[in-house]
């Protein structure tokens, strides 16, 4: 009987394990991973980044798509070391909306506010996922109007407050 039990108790260490193993973590979208270089970063966008203006830290993608909608921009920012760091996806004003929406579903209320500086406004939503804080800005500066979301790891644990 105690050698059934100390088996039973050896599978379950074993299966635990196997399930709770660290899993990658995933920048906004899977497929991206924090940390992740340059190289496997390039091959998931299909060599659609490039360097902006000599800096060897931003990189710059273009003509790309998260999920199904157009992304006018993807900045992506790189460690000392050459991983990903952050990144910030710029959209069309017409899909603010719909990404916002995303995002509410995906990751509940967010902590909204604005800001009223001379030369533009912005109105920024914040969600701190445990893995990533995400900021969404819709600035407008005179009649030009831009929306991004920006994307990188949480150093706090929402839990541990």
């Amino acid at each position: 009987m105690f050698r059934t039990v100390r088996f039973a108790l050896f599978a379950f260490a074993v299966m635990a394990c196997l399930i709770i193993r660290p899993s990658p973590t995933f920048a906004c979208v899977e497929g991206l991973a924090w940390g992740m270089p340059e190289a496997e970063i390039n091959s998931h966008l299909n060599g659609n980044i490039q360097y902006e203006n000599n800096n060897h830290q931003r990189l710059i993608a273009r003509h790309v798509h998260l999920d199904q909608l157009p992304v006018t921009q993807l900045t992506l920012e790189m460690d000392q070391q050459g991983g990903l760091e952050s990144l910030a996806y710029e959209f069309s004003m017409d899909d603010m909306t719909e990404v916002l929406a995303g995002l509410s579903a995906r990751h509940g209320k967010p902590i909204a506010t604005s800001i009223q500086e001379k030369m533009y406004d912005d109105q920024l939503w914040v969600w701190n996922t445990g893995e990533d804080l995400i900021t969404a800005i819709k600035r407008t500066s005179g009649q030009a109007q831009k929306f991004l979301i920006s994307y990188r790891p949480s150093r706090l644990r929402p839990e541990t407050l």
